[in-house]
């Protein structure tokens, strides 16, 4: 598969100046001409292209074609208007002037006057000028002379985006000469805004290939708190069809100079990588003095003193035609300060977790988290059953740079078959089932091996044709080989057994009404409400003695019931044609959920507290502009939430847009276990068809503090436009402005 890896902003400059040279091929497929109403011409169905004109002559001494008043030669697309053309047979060239123009598509050239030869493919435009609508470019020069196959000259050549014969910006350049799949160079080249040039070089060489290119990219350039003045110069590199990179510098005048490369691959359909890596040497360290952690550490525990300083991550997906899929991400930091000094910016954490996601599905750990997650999966699916093996390194930035000792825990590997709910040998019942084997490594404490089988039968009925009844049961079978114990138990054994079963029913049902609804385009909405009781039963079971890798190491015992209902709102809206409705759309615009459990466990054993909080859940999008998310669990003895999260959106067609998004968990007994409180909103408001506002602010309402602010503001224009935005994030400031060239790139600081 040809692979087409590309950085934005890659390649404008040389893609305005190769449209130039390429629109010339479009000319030299005129090779033969016919005429409506001349008895002595071939059958035109015969010819590639069709002529008209008020008045057409033939000299046949000199093979000399002539066509004079609204000329007009059409084909596949293409259409030439002239007032006159002139054509000889014998030299096979062509002139066309007054009123030129050539339509292609949506592309347009014009000028006085064309002259080319059909064979060499060589021609001159005279005072032409060029429309490419992909960009809305505009292209004009004096003579635009197509000299070979793949050879084109120009004079006095000038770009933009602009409508209308005063520009607002544009680009010039003399002297232009470029190959095909080559290089070119112009001379004296500048950036013109309005009437004042802005940027002039006197000598621009560039490379003129219409698939991928190495070359420099768009450079970075601004100030930041913490980094100083900045300069980050990518260089792209195409290496072949199916790889490139990309290469960079990040001068920082407070912190050093940061090298780093991008490396991007495929294989073949299935198959694909990418690899980053980059590193510096800091001049700084958070050494724990005042100075040095108030500007260059963060709001933490740890300290960083070291200046050696890197990130390598690392993503492939690879394919077989067997279905087996094998997945690597690698994930490895210096230290735990690194992702919050790069979270913005080129190749930043921001930047690597969306490219991640986008591309493989799958995305990093957070910024803040100092233990990434290294891993190597292997995976295989079959219609009702899969095959999954994972080699997990947790890689304890912290634990690895400081500490003397290391207890993280490793699976090498961790393998598991599992097969989905199915008929079991044609019968009502039903059996699904999970296996596992675990190898748990730690360089310091407990590690062993884990194997566990876990099936389930399920007997699923209905009763009087409203309740849904479905009792199950599942016994798990654990077996331990212990390598190594942190604390000797007394037992003294290595080898360790367990088996236990649990019992489930599961009770629900559906109670609906339907009624009129006419609003939003809808003529029916339908009311449900379902019921649903769960029983659920895990005797107690003396397990002291086994090792704790994971939660699957200790079965708590349950006797609890779980009761709720849930209410669903679903609006039909039907498609109309003339002969009536076609078809119907469903839109489930409102659901709402209420759960609680009772422990029967906990009430026997005297426990004054043996209801769970209430969850509530609620999901709103009663119309096309609005979306409400919210969930929360609240406490029947303190009177008070637990947890509350609610996010609104609101949107309209014009681009305005405003999301708040609130976040509480209340302060627990555990010590190690804050509150949270925060606030975020953040919005966009157009203000004109030019202006454009946009403000962002968090703010950790436990702590009072604030987490991140930003505002903005855009202008822009038919053919440009300015960003200017300001940034604060934990004590780090930064402005920017970009300016931005319809159909040519972003320059900016």
């Amino acid at each position: 598969m040809p692979f087409k890896a590309t950085r934005k902003g890659h390649g404008q400059v040389q893609y305005l100046i190769v449209c130039i040279a390429a629109c010339f091929p479009l000319l030299i497929h005129v090779i033969g001409f016919s005429h409506a109403g001349a008895a002595d011409l071939p059958d035109p169905s015969t010819l590639p292209w069709h002529i008209n004109a008020d008045r057409i002559e033939y000299d046949q001494t000199q093979q000399h074609y002539t066509a004079i008043g609204n000329v007009t030669l059409s084909r596949q697309g293409r259409t030439l208007t002239a007032d006159n053309v002139q054509l000889n047979q014998k030299t096979r060239e062509a002139v066309a002037q007054g009123n030129v123009r050539l339509v292609y598509g949506e592309d347009i050239m014009s000028g006085d006057r064309l002259q080319i030869n059909m064979d060499s493919e060589t021609g001159t435009l005279s005072n032409g000028s060029l429309f490419i609508s992909k960009n809305h470019l505009y292209l004009s020069g004096q003579k635009i002379r197509k000299t070979g196959p793949q050879t084109y000259e120009a004079k006095n050549i000038s770009v933009t985006s602009c409508d209308g014969d005063d520009p607002a910006w544009k680009l010039t350049g003399q002297n232009f000469k470029v190959t095909i799949e080559g290089y070119g160079y112009a001379k004296n080249t500048a950036l013109w805004a309005g009437k004042m040039p802005v940027l002039y070089s006197p000598f621009l060489f560039f490379p003129a290939k219409l698939k991928r290119q190495s070359g420099l990219l768009m450079p970075e350039i601004g100030y930041a708190d913490r980094k100083g003045r900045q300069y980050l110069q990518p260089l792209y590199w195409a290496i072949d069809d199916a790889s490139d990179a990309t290469l960079y510098t990040h001068y920082m005048s407070e912190r050093g100079l940061r090298t780093g490369l991008e490396y991007r691959y495929v294989l073949d359909e299935r198959s694909l990588g990418t690899v980053m890596a980059e590193g510096f040497q800091d001049f700084r360290i958070d050494d724990g003095q005042k100075d040095n952690s108030e500007r260059w550490g963060y709001d933490d525990d740890e300290l960083r003193i070291n200046k050696d300083r890197y990130w390598v991550r690392m993503k492939h997906d690879q394919g077989y035609d067997s279905g087996v899929s094998v997945k690597l991400d690698i994930d490895v930091v210096s230290d735990q300060d690194y992702l919050h000094e790069f979270k913005s910016g080129y190749n930043g954490f921001n930047q690597t977790q969306a490219y991640f996601q986008n591309t493989f599905g799958r995305d990093i750990d957070d910024y803040n988290d100092p233990v990434r997650l290294n891993r190597l999966n292997i995976n295989r699916t079959w219609r009702q059953y899969s095959f999954n093996t994972d080699l997990r390194w947790y890689d304890d930035v912290i634990k690895r740079r400081i500490e003397h000792s290391d207890d993280t825990l490793q699976q090498l590997p961790a393998i598991s078959l599992s097969g989905v709910k199915q008929p079991l040998a044609g019968s009502p019942v039903y059996f699904d089932i999970t296996s596992s084997y675990s190898h748990f490594y730690r360089i310091n404490g407990t590690r062993g091996h884990r194997a566990d089988i876990y099936p389930r039968i399920y007997y699923p009925a209905t009763l009087w044709q409203t309740l849904s009844i479905e009792p199950s049961a599942g016994l798990r079978q654990t077996a331990w080989q212990v390598d190594q114990y942190e604390t000797r138990p007394d037992h003294d054994r290595d080898t360790l057994y367990r088996a236990i079963y649990d019992l489930k029913l599961d009770m629900s049902t559906e109670i609906f009404r339907i009624y009129d609804f006419r609003p939003a385009g809808s003529d029916r909405l339908k009311h449900a409400i379902i019921p649903e009781i769960q029983y659920a039963y895990t005797p107690e079971q003396d397990q002291s003695d086994f090792p704790e890798f994971d939660d699957l190491d200790l079965i708590e015992p349950e006797n609890l019931i779980t009761y709720g209902f849930t209410n669903i709102f679903t609006a039909r809206a039907p498609d109309f044609s003339d002969n009536g409705p076609t078809a119907y759309s469903y839109r489930p615009f409102l659901r709402f959920k209420l759960s609680q459990s009772f422990d029967i466990n906990k009430e026997r054993e005297g426990d004054p507290e043996p209801f769970s909080a209430i969850l509530a859940e609620l999901d709103l999008t009663p119309g096309h502009y609005v979306a409400l998310d919210m969930d929360s669990n609240w406490s029947p003895y303190g009177n008070q939430f637990e947890t509350f999260s609610a996010i609104l959106k609101l949107w309209d067609l014009r681009g305005d847009s405003l999301e708040i998004d609130y976040r509480f968990t209340s302060d627990t007994s555990d010590a190690t276990q804050d509150g949270i409180e925060s606030i975020r909103l953040a919005g966009m408001a157009v203000l004109s068809s030019k202006w454009l506002l946009r403000a962002g602010f968090e703010y950790d309402l436990f702590d009072d503090k604030e987490i991140e602010s930003r505002a903005g503001v855009s202008y822009k224009t038919q053919c440009w436009g300015v960003d200017i935005d300001y940034f604060t994030e934990e004590g780090n400031n930064s402005f920017s402005i970009m300016f931005n060239l319809a159909g040519l790139g972003s320059i900016g600081s």
